[in-house]
């Protein structure tokens, strides 16, 4: 039987009790019945899997240490370049484009002897526009989130054990949240860009879906850290996060309405995680909102849009024709906006990030609903990110655990929100609230 984590693999590799073949081609036998209902991925490279699947059956056999990642399957999301691969992103505007290099997490995972299986979907170019055929994996009737669409439902459906994706708004959180899936987005800056097809370059959140706590913790000690060839990539050491059940001292709740016009289910199973988290020792504190939440909200819009046009200019007008309507509309009208308006949302965001800094003087974590609903009926859309992208906008760290299941029986999620650099804290409480609850062990029938 197929093992459901990545920390459960490497202890099987570690007894010798199964080998990167044996899973592959048992994975691929899993992915061939599951693909054409989820339709998670854009192309698999099922014989490339298999041939480093054996070339790693070697490597164990002789090695007495094994990198972390060791013989793990996964999936890349069709923005991030993968050499001699396609990277279409969604769109018929780069159709046909192969990459010659990979992105740095990709050479970074390799470097950690992982099996990349293949490509997974998104949305035209991770963005508004065109959202893929991809189900989710509890009930194909329902949207799996977006923009990381194929990486979370591959996840959830046990076609990879865990799948690159990013967030500019709420792409990582919101698809994790509708699959029961388990997301840490890094402070920005902290895992590298480099390689990968923009959305919005100083709104982009790089990290991956995984099972549970302890995969997450696995994962960025891998590929977090400075990156030259990424701009916007922190310089600052990165400490690796480690495995501690330690419940915050205090977890604030935002006096603010905002997150908190949920659907019941929803809420019923936020207010029962807290619940669980104040019996373990957390203080639960209301803490006011910094004001200038709604006009830091509006400067997120703008600097996204201006971003996106501002990347998209390099094939405006002349490909125009090759995007889904709403996302050529969206670009046309970014390429209109003022370097004025850019350079005050940016200040906006700037000085409300400074502010919000101070809703942590008596509190370790903030906690809200992941999304206000449980995933949305149809896949003509992806659901909102309203949750999400006030703390993506400030590049601040979140965690998305799940809690429960909704009325339809589709997964809800707990989400929280941590300070700048602030990751450990997550992985401490997020690794605590799992070791109590079963809500991440729970599996699509």
């Amino acid at each position: 039987m197929l093992p459901q984590t990545m920390h459960a693999l490497r202890d099987l590799y570690a007894q010798k009790k199964t080998s990167p073949s044996e899973i592959l081609t048992d994975l691929l036998a899993l992915i061939e019945r599951k693909e054409p209902v989820v339709k998670a991925w854009t192309e698999l490279h099922a014989e490339e899997a298999l041939a480093s699947a054996k070339t790693l059956d070697q490597m164990l056999t002789r090695a007495d240490t094994l990198p972390s990642l060791f013989g793990i399957p996964y999936g890349a999301k069709d923005i991030f370049h993968t050499a001699g691969w396609r990277t279409e992103a969604g769109s018929k505007v780069l159709a046909g484009f192969i990459p010659q290099d990979d992105a740095t997490v990709v050479t970074r995972l390799r470097t950690e002897r992982t099996i990349l299986l293949g490509k997974t979907t998104t949305t035209e170019f991770a963005n508004w526009g065109g959202p893929p055929a991809t189900t989710n994996a509890w009930n194909s009737a329902h949207t799996p989130g977006g923009s990381s669409s194929g990486s979370a439902a591959a996840v959830a459906s046990g076609m990879a054990l865990f799948a690159l994706g990013t967030q500019t708004a709420g792409s990582l959180t919101r698809p994790a949240a509708y699959n029961g899936l388990t997301v840490l987005k890094p402070s920005y800056g902290r895992i590298s860009k480099a390689g990968v097809i923009p959305a919005s370059i100083s709104l982009d959140h790089i990290s991956a879906f995984t099972r549970d706590v302890e995969d997450t913790t696995l994962f960025y000690n891998a590929v977090a850290g400075h990156d030259p060839l990424d701009p916007c990539s922190l310089s600052t050491a990165v400490l690796p996060l480690t495995l501690k059940a330690a419940p915050p001292p205090a977890i604030g709740i935002l006096d603010t309405s905002y997150f908190r016009d949920a659907d019941a289910d929803v809420l019923r199973n936020y207010e029962a995680a807290l619940k669980t988290l104040s019996e373990a020792g957390c203080r639960l504190l209301e803490i006011p909102t910094p004001k200038g939440f709604e006009a830091h909200l509006d400067a997120h819009a703008m600097v996204m849009q201006t971003e996106v046009a501002h990347y998209h200019r390099r094939y405006f007008p002349e490909r125009a024709d090759a995007y889904t309507p709403y996302l050529r509309d969206y670009i046309a009208e970014g390429l209109q906006i003022t370097a004025d308006r850019y350079i005050d949302a940016q200040e906006t965001r700037r000085s409300y990030r400074l502010r919000f800094a101070e809703a942590f003087a008596t509190v370790d974590l903030l906690a809200t609903p992941s999304t206000p609903t449980t995933a949305p009926l149809g896949l003509e859309a992806t659901g909102t990110p309203a949750y999400n992208r006030p703390f993506t906008s400030l590049g601040i760290p979140t965690l998305a655990l799940p809690n429960g299941f909704g009325d339809q029986g589709l997964p809800t999620s707990l989400q929280l929100v941590a300070p700048l650099h602030q990751e450990q804290r997550l992985i401490d409480a997020g690794y605590l609230y799992q070791l109590l609850t079963d809500w991440h062990l729970r599996t699509p029938k």
